[in-house]
């Protein structure tokens, strides 16, 4: 509890409730299970993406040909 805990617990604990409401902790979970939620999201549609496109580069430069994908379209 961060207004009525001693200095010795805060220092001591993985989270601090700076307010005293046990809410904020179920507040806290939800909000970093959403972030979570997005950032496996994200993961899924990027990988699959920069794989297909890596491929494609790779295959022009083991063939010998001009890159079909500038280096600044690739960033």
């Amino acid at each position: 509890m961060g207004i009525t805990g001693t200095e010795v617990a805060k220092e001591a604990a993985d989270m601090v409730l700076t307010d005293d409401n046990f809410s904020t902790i179920k507040a806290a979970v939800e909000e970093g299970r959403g972030v979570f939620d997005n950032l496996i999201k994200f993961l899924i549609w990027i990988l699959p993406t920069n794989a297909g496109q890596g491929l494609v580069i790779i295959a022009a430069v083991l063939a010998g040909r001009i890159l079909p994908v500038l280096p600044v379209q690739a960033l």
